[in-house]
């Protein structure tokens, strides 16, 4: 229904938005589509990776999301 291919049925994220005005005049729709796994195994990579050095560099900030992890800008 949404076109994931048959190949990524067991393994994918197909998200659909629609945002609608209180008055129904706007609405906004949009969409991502991931087939696979790989990529959150890989953002999951670049997350350790990122905790292990504000942890060796004992930064005082103790919660981050990923946010901090993109802004920092060491993503592989």
């Amino acid at each position: 229904m949404v076109g994931v291919p048959e190949e990524h049925l067991s393994g994918h994220a197909f998200h659909m938005y629609h945002l609608t005005s209180p008055d129904q005049t706007v609405s906004f729709e949009f969409q991502h589509n991931v087939c696979g796994r790989s990529i959150y195994a890989k953002g999951t990579v670049d997350v350790v990776i990122f905790l292990a050095k504000k942890v060796q560099s004992k930064a005082d900030k103790l919660i981050y999301n990923m946010i901090d992890v993109l802004r920092e800008g060491n993503m592989r």
